[in-house]
Formats: C-alpha cells, structure tokens, sequence
C-alpha cells in the first residue's frame, strides 16, 4: 500500500435511536428518538381529530434527551 492509496475503512454500522413506551394524559404513549438528539413524544388518540389515520397524535417534537421529553410532555 503506497501513501498515495485511500485510508481504508470499515463499514459503520447505523447508531440505534431510542424509544419509550408509556402513558400520558391517559393514554397510549410512545417517545421515540428521531435522529440523535432529537425526541418526540405521541399519544394514541382515535377520537380526536387532529390525529392521524392510525389514531397517533404528535404532542411534541425537538426535545434533546428523553428526560425532557417525559418532563415537558408527561409522559409516565
């Protein structure tokens, strides 16, 4: 290998995103990481309209750890 061939390198591998079932404001809720750094908490809600086709309503997004997003959205 001459200084003038490319460093070789290993593949990498995807970082795994967290996630987090629970409850909050009575329902079915669910926390999961988005990409690194980033949370976002739904509630399963059917009967509001704001919600999706499978029932998910988005409560928040953006939240760097998982501790803030259980404190800002109350998530249990």
């Amino acid at each position: 290998m001459s200084t003038d061939d490319p460093p070789v390198t290993s593949p990498t591998r995807p970082v795994p995103l967290g996630k987090q079932r629970g409850t909050c404001r009575g329902r079915t809720a669910f926390a999961r990481e988005t990409s690194p750094g980033s949370w976002q908490v739904k509630i399963h809600d059917p009967t509001n309209r704001h919600a999706g086709h499978d029932g998910w309503l988005l409560i928040g997004t953006g939240w760097a750890t998982l501790a803030e997003a259980r404190a800002a959205s109350g998530l249990a």
